[in-house]
């Protein structure tokens, strides 16, 4: 196993606050402990979740290794892999990660969901060691790029539509800020579903965009307030105080709200009476258990559903990269190729 016995190369935080924190730096290697394998890192995909952490750190905690997507190749195994109900990867299985630490059940809401890249180390760096239980076999139909983008994006859009959105086929799904990897894996998710779905931006290349991929209809964002819209029965909202309110206006009668991001802010004046006349119902979600990453995996696998990759770049172009995605800059996912990883296909052309 080249370079897996002395340092790796991985992106940190830390030494200033926000994304000035971002540098490369040489880090030791991990050794997987019971019961946790240690994947060697090809692609690994930047959420929001990622560029959030670095913004609410000030620059003097620990480096932290960021990142909650990936995959890649099993290269060592801990103590222990293989005693739970299956047999656990073995070496050289090429796997994708789901992000999501110590949520087994979907009942089983944690007070505060724990992600790699978060108090364990995470994905952007040579080398990761996860628990056996979080590596799984990889959809056929994806590229490298495409699986190591999805994870924590298919997650959550899987969870906030079907288990906290309760989306039945037939019924008007609107997503507000269609362009980032959780939007356009809901809007695909909910079209493969059977759901009518309508889409706002404010770019008119990502509401196109949308349309061709098979939304109904793509309104600008600033006309969803006034825009005729048929009524609709579930939103799913990334985007927080600047469309939540407009977006309540466009549910029918006992119609379902679903947030789960505040990428414009997490403060909204908010009518209770409209909530209890109209009926509506008001949920938040924010990532999801293994046991929904297992069904929205099988989901993807049965639908053919590629998530949309925007960029892959090398790990040294993370730093630059990240701020453009945190500008807005991007449609679909940004992606990290490891030192030595071979290019492969999959990003948008």
């Amino acid at each position: 196993m080249t370079g897996a016995d002395a340092a790796m190369q991985a992106l940190v935080h830390g030494g200033a606050p926000g994304l000035d924190g971002l540098h490369l730096a040489r880090v030791p290697t991990p050794e997987p402990a019971a019961g946790e394998v240690l994947l060697a890192v090809e692609y690994a995909g930047l959420n929001r979740h990622e560029l959030f952490s670095a913004e609410r750190r000030d620059g003097s905690e620990p480096d932290r290794i960021l990142g909650a997507d990936a995959v890649g190749r099993v290269v060592r195994i801990g103590s222990a892999v293989g005693g739970g109900p299956g047999p656990g990867p073995a070496l050289g299985d090429r796997v994708l990660l789901d992000p999501t630490l110590n949520w087994p059940r979907r009942a089983e809401v944690p007070e505060h969901p724990d992600l790699l890249g978060g108090r364990a180390p995470g994905t952007f760096a040579e080398f990761v060691a996860v628990p056996a239980g979080n590596a799984h076999p990889i959809p056929e139909h994806l590229t490298g790029p495409e699986a190591g983008s999805l994870g924590l994006a298919a997650v959550t859009a899987f969870r906030a539509l079907f288990t906290v959105g309760e989306l039945r086929a037939g019924e008007h799904l609107l997503t507000p800020g269609i362009g980032s990897g959780v939007g356009l894996l809901a809007l695909d998710l909910a079209l493969a579903a059977g759901a009518r779905v309508t889409v706002t931006s404010r770019s008119a290349e990502k509401r196109a965009f949308a349309l061709a991929r098979g939304a109904a209809a793509a309104v600008p964002s600033e006309e969803l307030g006034g825009a005729r819209l048929p009524p609709v029965d579930l939103v799913v909202d990334t985007v927080g105080a600047a469309s939540v309110p407009a977006a309540l206006g466009t549910l029918r009668p006992g119609g379902r709200i679903v947030t789960l991001g505040a990428t414009t802010g997490a403060e909204i004046r908010l009518s209770l009476r409209e909530l209890f006349f109209r009926q509506l119902s008001l949920r938040g979600t924010s990532v999801g258990s293994a046991e929904e990453f297992r069904d929205a995996l099988a989901f993807v696998r049965e639908h053919g559903i590629r998530p949309v990759v925007d960029a892959v770049h090398p790990l040294d172009e993370a730093p630059a990269a990240m701020r453009a995605s945190a500008d807005g800059r991007t449609l679909g996912k940004t992606v990290f190729r490891m030192p030595g990883t071979p290019e492969e296909g999959g990003e948008r052309p």
